[in-house]
């Protein structure tokens, strides 16, 4: 169990955060993963370079055919300031690839308890149980950050998902409703200590009504009754990350994401 997050084993651990759902096609090695994702997904392959002490074109090239070889033809590249070789998002800039998102690295030690977020009281927050929650999260978070309609298949392998989860609560889903409406969702999953948060979002009808905080909150409890001890995520950097600095979070650095076309 670790206890002392300085930053560089917060960025470490936020280097690590990769996710590869059931079923999807994926090529890992020691310096990177790449995924294919279901086509529903907002960045539907996506490269995640751990480290390497290549070259760096000929990392890109080695990257950009493991993707064409699944059968896709733009990628989604992950980086950040632990990324190696450094001058890899150079490489990536000189072959046309354009940032499309940055995200802080937040982190919130959990030794010391979880903060008092002044949820209101007409907040509700449940945990997601069933194909009922699992869809008002998904429509949720669809409003949020953009997205079609859930589909059979989306909601089916969200609750499989969920439903691994509330075994031994190793990763979760919430839901917060206000006037008895779907309004904010947010799930985590737990890699040893580390509490990765991630999907946090608000319907944009009821923003500022409190249910951000309202899922956070049953996050980062849930969390540490698990044993986690840091709370790890990536918020945007001028939306989410500013409301997660006031609660406690410390920003430790940038992630970016770079997308690049494969033809």
């Amino acid at each position: 169990m670790t206890t002392n997050w300085d930053a560089e084993a917060v960025l470490a651990a936020s280097n690590e955060w990769a996710w590869v759902p059931d079923g999807a096609p994926h090529i890992r090695n020691d310096e990177y993963l790449v995924v294919a994702y279901p086509d529903y997904f907002l960045t539907p392959t996506s490269a995640r370079v751990f480290g390497s002490d290549r070259d760096a074109v000929e990392l890109a090239d080695e990257i950009a055919d493991v993707a064409r070889g699944l059968g896709r033809d733009r990628l989604w590249w992950r980086l950040s300031e632990f990324t190696r070789p450094d001058d890899l998002e150079p490489e990536l800039v000189r072959r046309g690839a354009t940032v499309v998102d940055r995200m802080d690295v937040l982190a919130l030690p959990l030794a010391g308890g979880v903060p008092d977020l002044a949820v209101p009281a007409d907040v509700e927050v449940r945990r997601v149980t069933d194909a009922e929650t699992v869809r008002d999260a998904i429509v949720v978070g669809n409003d949020a950050f953009g997205g079609e309609a859930p589909t059979d298949e989306q909601v089916a392998s969200s609750l499989a998902e969920v439903e691994r989860g509330l075994v031994d609560d190793s990763g979760g889903r919430w839901v917060a409703y206000v006037d008895g409406r779907p309004a904010g969702t947010g799930g985590y999953t737990l890699a040893d200590d580390v509490c990765r948060l991630w999907g946090g979002g608000t319907h944009r009808t009821v923003r500022g009504r409190g249910a951000y905080r309202g899922v956070l909150h049953a996050r980062l409890a849930a969390a540490r009754a698990a044993g986690a001890t840091l709370a790890l995520t990536h918020g945007v950097v001028d939306t989410s990350s500013p409301i997660l600095r006031r609660i406690g979070f410390t920003r430790h650095g940038e992630e970016r994401t770079l997308v690049l076309d494969l033809t």
